[in-house]
């Protein structure tokens, strides 16, 4: 009997995945979210939307699907073409909701970026991005 306790308790290990697994699987994540601003790529960015999104750009906010949401970021990287992208501060992940501000430059303007999402496996879900003109 012991030995069967211990059996299940051995294979219950493989399948459980551990907390360093999933912060270097955010990482990567957030790395290639940096990349998506420095380039501008709204559909790239959108892959991680969850199905509703709170987007605030510059005031203007509301609540839009991903394929809503996916538009108006196109929209504003348009208008507002990337010369780069900084991640200025990552919130630390003591569960399943993550977030992160960053500071985007265009040639004349600065915004700064707020994400707010959550774990779902090894995919961040982003559920509210705000997007905020800087005076300078």
């Amino acid at each position: 009997m012991k030995s069967l306790v211990a059996l299940i308790s051995l294979s219950l290990l493989f399948f459980v995945p551990s907390g360093a697994t999933n912060r270097t699987e955010t990482n990567l994540n957030l790395t290639e979210l940096s990349v998506y601003f420095k380039t501008g790529s709204s559909k790239d960015l959108a892959r991680y939307f969850d199905h509703a999104i709170n987007l605030n750009i510059n005031g203007q906010q509301g609540d839009y699907s991903k394929n809503q949401a996916e538009f108006i970021l196109k929209d504003f990287f348009i208008k507002y073409p990337p010369d780069d992208f900084k991640v200025l501060h990552q919130g630390e992940n003591r569960g399943p909701t993550m977030f992160f501000v960053g500071s985007y430059m265009t040639d004349s303007n600065q915004f700064r970026i707020l994400i707010k999402g959550t774990n779902k496996g090894d995919l961040i879900k982003i559920f509210s991005l705000e997007i905020i003109k800087i005076r300078i």
